[in-house]
């Protein structure tokens, strides 16, 4: 039996029937709510003690429903959400609202954002734990890809990983999964955690923190959507979609769930740091 090929790529998607979504309104604590069930999916699979057929297939349908494009405005809402649950940082946002007015605040946030955000006590901090909860949650994904690249190649010893499925029927799970609605709860400032980091976060999501603190959703989610994030979230979908369909052994199912559903989405969430 020939071993899953190390550097095994995916068919690329036809780049020119993608067209660019433009950056658009959403609702941060939802975003970040499918982010973090993303995330405590990779952190369950990696504390499986063995992989079975079942929990291969559950993950892909599972990360199926998670994985939308807008999963990489989820994952910078929840770092954007426990920066500005930092009691300080939003105290101090208050306290300069209630000083100034709101529209003064919001002019200064807008026109000379770091000069402003200087004079908001914890705002430093802010940065620092939304950086943390960021970068452990990443590394959470990081380590659910390396795990299941390597079980790719271990599991092929067990009797399950060998028997032939239809690709088709598996791919037509995928497809029916991944336009099924999610039903989960809103996160909101008391559900973040507070783990702090040693580089802060940049400069227009500490922003945004901001402007969440402050009830401006709408300003915050301008600066968190980046329609390349999105592009990039629809091409690792479409790159599983596509490894599935070459895929006969539920050995190559693990690779499918490995290097598209993890490490390349975790690609494109990285980049939603910088």
């Amino acid at each position: 039996m020939a071993n899953v090929p190390a550097t095994r790529p995916a068919i690329a998607p036809a780049m020119t029937t993608l067209a660019p979504p433009e950056a658009a309104l959403f609702d941060m604590g939802a975003a970040a709510a499918r982010y973090r069930a993303f995330v405590g999916e990779a952190r369950r699979l990696t504390s499986l003690r063995a992989l079975s057929r079942e929990n291969v297939e559950g993950a892909l349908i599972m990360t199926a429903r998670l994985s939308a494009t807008e999963l990489s405005e989820g994952a910078a809402a929840y770092g954007v959400m426990a920066a500005a649950a930092y009691p300080p940082f939003a105290a101090s946002l208050q306290t300069a609202r209630d000083l100034l007015g709101p529209d003064v605040v919001v002019e200064r946030l807008t026109q000379d954002p770091d000069g402003f955000l200087r004079q908001i006590a914890g705002a430093r901090q802010a940065a620092l734990i939304g950086s943390g909860v960021m970068a452990d949650s990443l590394a959470a994904l990081d380590r659910a890809g390396h795990y299941l690249g390597e079980a790719a190649y271990g599991v092929q010893k067990e009797a399950w990983s060998q028997q032939e499925i239809d690709p088709q029927m598996l791919l037509a799970a995928y497809r029916a999964a991944a336009t099924s609605p999610v039903s989960l709860a809103a996160l909101t400032s008391t559900d973040m955690p507070e783990q702090a980091a040693d580089t802060p976060l940049p400069s227009r999501l500490i922003v945004a923190a901001a402007f969440h603190a402050l009830g401006e959703d709408g300003r915050a989610t301008r600066l968190i959507a980046r329609p390349a994030g999105r592009m990039c979230m629809t091409r690792a979908q479409l790159n599983v979609r596509q490894c599935l369909a070459a895929s006969r052994y539920p050995y190559e199912h693990v690779f499918c769930l490995a290097r598209h559903s993890f490490e390349e989405s975790a690609s494109c969430l990285h980049d939603t740091m910088r």
